[in-house]
């Protein structure tokens, strides 16, 4: 396990992490004493960005058209 102070984290930022991508654990230290590691991620936890309120409204018939709906939606705000 490889081990960087903390000025060589923020130096040393791209070069940190791509030790971290090829699969090495970095221990960060401050003033002599460890305060963190910055490890790979499991192959688990790399699942792809899955936004909880995408397509909720897809089944809501008085919303087809989104562009229309907000169109309504602000016509009394700007009084178009």
């Amino acid at each position: 396990m490889k081990s960087a102070t903390a000025k060589d984290l923020r130096q040393k930022t791209a070069v940190l992490l791509d030790e971290v991508r090829r699969g090495q654990e970095v221990v960060i230290t401050y003033r002599g004493k460890s305060i963190a590691v910055l490890a790979p991620m499991k192959k688990a936890e790399r699942k792809g960005l899955n936004p909880i309120g995408f397509g909720m409204w897809q089944d809501r018939k008085e919303v087809r058209s989104v562009e229309k709906w907000l169109r309504d939606l602000r016509k009394p705000r700007y009084k178009r």
